[in-house]
């Protein structure tokens, strides 16, 4: 792994202003504050065997085969531990009863450690489990998510079973009895709905990984951030929630958004490549979603070639060149793999390159993804930024130590 050091020629002024985005920024997606001002009746955030929830009273405890992990999921500082269930004894248990009376919701992150179809049982996620009365999430043998509310009945969403395996996302469900509605919301998108209503008065012990009503149906993976509502959350309250985590990849490869099929999971999409991406800015590592993997793999593969124009040529190199590979016999300059505007629908790239200097821009096409700087003014130097709002500025925050393990965008 190639690792870069910190900037050695930036102001203090630059950096005050840098500083004082990165708050600002991490203010505006504060995943903690998000959940907590929808009034949960009780919010766990599973980071250690046992705890209290942010809201209330309540407790939680974990029992059986559990351990304590990390990196977690992809929420605020998300490089945070979760709970990991091994999917034959362990689950988590809470002083959480009942308190759902006409309507309700649950929200838990989950990172399923092998498909469902492959455990032989039931997948439980969480729930109050009731026999006539179901209020439980769980993931079945056909690789279906699905949502009991009354005596068997349920509403179902399928996702996609490469998405699932070492990925975390965000599950939350509601219930309203009273206008017969209930929802699966899925990484903050309405996946399924119906009006097959539910019965009302939860009664029993909210509990994650394992029911304590239907035994067997133990959760293998990771499980973190479950909160328990006393009402149905809207719609736009679920998206406020999923958009304050800002959801990076807490992984290379370990996230993949299933909406409009521009995500991808690692070795698959048109770059199928399962290089490992790792970067970090003043506060720690910065969880990366693949897509903007994808798009840091392409400015890192810019910059590799750009200094080898740099030593090779005595300049840099303009972009339909990295795309012809046509620099002067000899030079064994590597090129692009791919045409980044062609080949990726996430983002925009752009290259401005003259005498010694080049600077190049990844901006994300779509909401949600950060976009990227990279700059260079000299032989062997680059400054390399990222924003959540806006392309990323000269004095936006700052990656300080980066590197891919794995191939490539550039090649001879």
């Amino acid at each position: 792994m190639i690792v870069e050091g910190k900037w050695k020629n930036m102001a203090i002024a630059a950096l005050a202003v840098a500083s004082l985005n990165s708050v600002a920024i991490r203010a505006q997606n504060d995943f903690v504050a998000a959940v907590v001002s929808t009034h949960p009746l009780a919010y766990y955030r599973l980071d250690a065997y046992a705890g209290t929830s942010l809201v209330g009273t309540t407790t939680y405890k974990t029992v059986g085969g559990s351990a304590i992990a990390a990196p977690g999921a992809p929420v605020q500082n998300g490089v945070g531990k979760f709970t990991k269930l091994d999917g034959v004894s362990g689950n988590i248990v809470t002083t959480q009863a009942g308190g759902i009376g006409a309507a309700g919701s649950i929200m838990v992150w989950v990172n399923l450690a092998v498909l469902p179809s492959q455990m032989g049982h039931i997948d439980y996620i969480a729930g109050e489990s009731q026999n006539g009365n179901d209020f439980d999430i769980q993931f079945e043998g056909d690789n279906a998510l699905k949502f009991y509310t009354a005596s068997g009945s349920h509403i179902t969403y399928a996702p996609p079973p490469a998405t699932l395996v070492n990925q975390w996302h965000m599950i939350l469900v509601t219930l309203d009895t009273l206008t017969q509605t209930r929802a699966i919301y899925w990484d903050g998108e309405l996946v399924a709905a119906d009006k097959g209503g539910g019965e009302a008065g939860k009664s029993n012990l909210f509990t994650l990984g394992a029911s304590t009503v239907f035994g067997g149906r133990f959760f293998k993976g990771g499980v973190e951030e479950a909160a328990l509502w006393n009402r149905a959350l809207k719609a736009s309250e679920v998206s406020a929630i999923y958009a304050a985590a800002r959801p990076n990849a807490a992984s290379a490869g370990a996230y993949a958004s299933t909406s409009g099929g521009n995500a991808y999971a690692s070795g698959t999409g048109p770059f199928a490549t399962k290089a490992k991406v790792e970067v970090e800015d003043g506060n720690g590592p910065v969880n990366l979603r693949r897509e903007e993997q994808i798009a840091y793999m392409f400015l890192s593969a810019i910059e590799n070639i750009e200094h080898n124009c740099q030593l090779t040529l005595q300049r840099v190199c303009p972009l339909d060149q990295f795309l012809s590979g046509s620099y002067p016999s000899g030079t064994h300059i590597e090129h692009l793999k791919f045409d980044p505007n062609q080949s990726d629908p996430n983002y925009t790239y752009t290259l401005a390159a003259s005498g010694m200097a080049w600077e190049a821009h990844a901006n994300p096409k779509k909401a949600g993804l950060l976009s990227f700087g990279f700059w260079s003014r000299s032989i062997g130097t680059t400054v390399a930024t990222y924003s959540a709002n806006g392309s990323a500025g000269w004095i936006d925050n700052e990656l300080m130590s980066r590197g891919i393990e794995g191939d490539s965008f550039a090649t001879q």
